[in-house]
């Protein structure tokens, strides 16, 4: 048979087969590329049960990916997963290497890099403990007022976590409580601070705070406070008429005192006539004390000329 017998002889199915092979080769490596990163979640199994990994590692991993936009975007909705199996682990750090072998991938595509490629694990052995929690108060009362004292129900908790970190530890710290403007007592639950700790919580999470607030005491000096005096049968005169009256009490209420309030006073009904220094009597309004009297004695002078 000629060759050119060959050539014609079914021609019709070697032109659709030769028409299939150049679609299929187009289709192949005409396609376009992309390259994506594709986050990859950590996870760390085996642990054992006497250690525990004392320093931060990462959540997860990015792998850059290279390969057809078609299998790149199938791969993207895939849920890949890392497992770092540390069955067996010993105290020390653990350096784990990542290389493109250890990702299963749809073929076609090429891992270009990894990023993070070594995870470093630092194991220490395992310690739980009791310890007490500590309230942190930030901001002022209202002016006025102040802490009486603070209760915390629990007093303490459970942590574990690196020997040598827990070791250290003589309290933690709860999560700040607000006292802007506060003037009475109040309870609020708040949970532990443990920014930068690597520590697990075993026991109670959550502790109810009361934080008793009372007004605060304090002094004031109350001036222009007239001196009333209880005369007898002579004429009487005094300097100074008035006096000031330092007060001792509660801050809020100090600053509601009238003047009519207070009395300052001197009995001379029985005095014979003459010059005398005498110390006024005070009475301080209910739930105050009277804490000095300016100027302390009153010059009194009795004349010997009898009231009309």
């Amino acid at each position: 048979m000629r060759w050119k017998d060959l050539l014609l002889k079914d021609w019709l199915l070697k032109i659709l087969a030769l028409g299939f092979s150049v679609l299929l080769w187009s289709f192949v490596v005409g396609q376009e590329k992309a390259e994506i990163g594709i986050p990859v979640p950590l996870e760390i199994v085996n642990l054992p049960s006497n250690l525990v990994i004392a320093n931060d590692i990462p959540s997860s991993i990015e792998i850059r990916v290279f390969g057809p936009r078609s299998i790149i975007k199938n791969i993207a909705t895939k849920n890949l997963t890392k497992v770092i199996d540390l069955k067996d682990a010993a105290p020390g750090k653990e350096l784990i290497h990542l290389a493109p072998d250890d990702f299963t991938i749809p073929r076609g595509l090429k891992i270009l890099r990894i990023k993070p490629n070594i995870i470093e694990i630092e194991l220490q052995p395992l310690l739980r403990k009791r310890i007490q929690v500590k309230p942190v108060l930030i901001n002022s009362v209202a002016p006025g007022y102040e802490v009486e004292r603070v209760y915390v129900e629990p007093r303490e908790t459970q942590i574990s976590g690196s020997a040598r970190e827990v070791s250290k530890l003589k309290y933690l710290e709860l999560n700040p409580i607000n006292l802007k403007g506060v003037r009475e007592t109040f309870t609020e639950e708040v949970g532990l601070n443990l920014q930068g700790l690597h520590l697990t919580v075993e026991g109670p999470s959550k502790f109810k705070v009361t934080v008793y607030v009372r007004p605060a005491q304090g002094e004031k000096k109350i001036r222009h406070v007239p001196v009333r005096l209880k005369k007898g049968e002579y004429d009487v005169t005094i300097w100074p008429t008035e006096v000031s009256v330092k007060l001792e009490g509660e801050k809020p209420a100090l600053d509601k005192v009238r003047i009519e309030e207070i009395k300052a006073s001197l009995d001379v009904s029985k005095l014979k006539p003459g010059t005398y220094k005498l110390e006024p009597k005070t009475e301080a309004p209910p739930g105050f004390k009277c804490k000095g009297v300016t100027p302390s004695k009153i010059k009194v002078r009795i004349k010997r000329k009898k009231q009309k």
